[in-house]
């Protein structure tokens, strides 16, 4: 109730103080006895639902003639995007860019600085506070974050994109992953009543080593291949798709506990197993390849489960479950306790990796 109080609040406010003009916001700086000023206004556009705002247009002049300008996109859907806003720094400005992000209210500070060299104003600095859109009472947080950029940013070449891209080489840095040779074997899954190879059951390893000062948590992931059984189940022609996976710790070489919100210390490394099952049983060709080999396992075995040994399979076996694989891939999701974000890492899955070799 509470945040729904606040939401109406913000958006009528907002409503009330920009109704029937543009909003503007200037602010004047002098370096070198030149005169810049920038400024930067809200423009609004009509859609079903009423007046929105509809981008942000930031224009710097010099002694009076315009000197550059850029536009930020609004999407018009968050309370606080319009209460974009500039402030006079030392020897710069600071432009104050806030968003939603999920239940998180974000109001990014880019600092701007004007360089003798390039006789123009560049980005030195960018953070964020995030406040709990679902709990404002609680002490909002501040992150900074690193300004990696082989060409210095100048401020008409600052964007949306260009946070988006501070934020995600930030994220990149903190850890690094990397997937590793499997020792475990494949599973493959009988259906005695189809008289079928129904699914093969293949792992895949992966290490995280956590860089940052701080812990990062491992929180679950997706698969892409042929293991979503509901839509292949019901696809005349199925097609490789994303879905959901489990995660384990591997503890000493034994794979351990399926994890949630899986923390890693500052420095230290976690290995993984996620083991997907890859179904088959609509593929005819596959069949037909391991049609003697399923005739023999259950005669030896009789239960619906059976571990597969490398020696078992012949070479053109291996290349056909190699070839069924070939171009899966893995996202895992991690949260980040410096940054404060969750976010998404694709891997993907070199095949070879993944089977046991001879």
């Amino acid at each position: 109730m509470r945040y729904f109080l606040l939401f109406v609040f913000m958006a009528w406010y907002f409503s009330f103080l920009y109704a029937g003009e543009n909003k503007t916001d200037t602010v004047n700086i002098h370096i070198n006895n030149q005169i810049y000023e920038l400024t930067i206004s809200v423009d609004s556009a009509m859609d079903e639902y009423g007046k929105k705002p509809a981008a942000a247009y930031v224009k710097l002049t010099k002694n009076g003639r315009e000197a550059g300008k850029s536009v930020f996109p609004l999407s018009g859907n968050c309370p606080i995007e319009e209460d974009i806003r500039v402030e006079g720094s030392d020897k710069g400005f600071i432009i104050r860019i806030p968003y939603c992000d999920g239940f998180l209210f974000r109001i990014g500070y880019a600092r701007f600085v004007y360089s003798e060299k390039y006789d123009d104003f560049i980005l030195t600095g960018y953070r964020e506070e995030n406040i709990d859109r679902l709990n404002t009472e609680q002490e909002s947080r501040s992150v900074e974050y690193s300004v990696f950029s082989e060409k210095p940013i100048v401020w008409s070449m600052f964007s949306p994109e260009t946070i988006k891209r501070i934020i995600r080489q930030n994220l990149t840095r903190e850890h690094e992953i990397a997937q590793i040779r499997t020792a475990q074997y494949l599973v493959f899954g009988y259906s005695s009543k189809e008289n079928k190879l129904m699914w093969i059951e293949i792992p895949a390893e992966f290490v995280i080593q956590n860089n940052s000062p701080q812990r990062i948590y491992v929180l679950d992931s997706s698969y892409y291949g042929y293991a979503y059984e509901a839509r292949y189940r019901f696809e005349e022609n199925p097609a490789k798709e994303w879905s959901k996976h489990l995660l384990y710790r591997i503890e000493k070489d034994s794979i351990g506990s399926l994890i949630d919100l899986d923390p890693i210390f500052p420095k230290e490394s976690n290995r993984y197993i996620i083991n997907s099952r890859i179904f088959v049983y609509k593929n005819p060709e596959f069949q037909k390849l391991f049609e003697d080999t399923v005739a023999s396992m259950f005669r030896q075995h009789k239960e619906s489960r059976w571990r597969v040994t490398p020696s078992s399979l012949s070479p053109c076996q291996w290349k056909s479950i190699r070839q069924l694989i070939s171009g899966d891939s893995l996202t895992v999701w991690l949260y980040s306790d410096s940054l404060d974000r969750r976010h998404s890492v694709n891997i993907p899955l070199d095949a070879g990796k993944r089977l046991p070799t001879f």
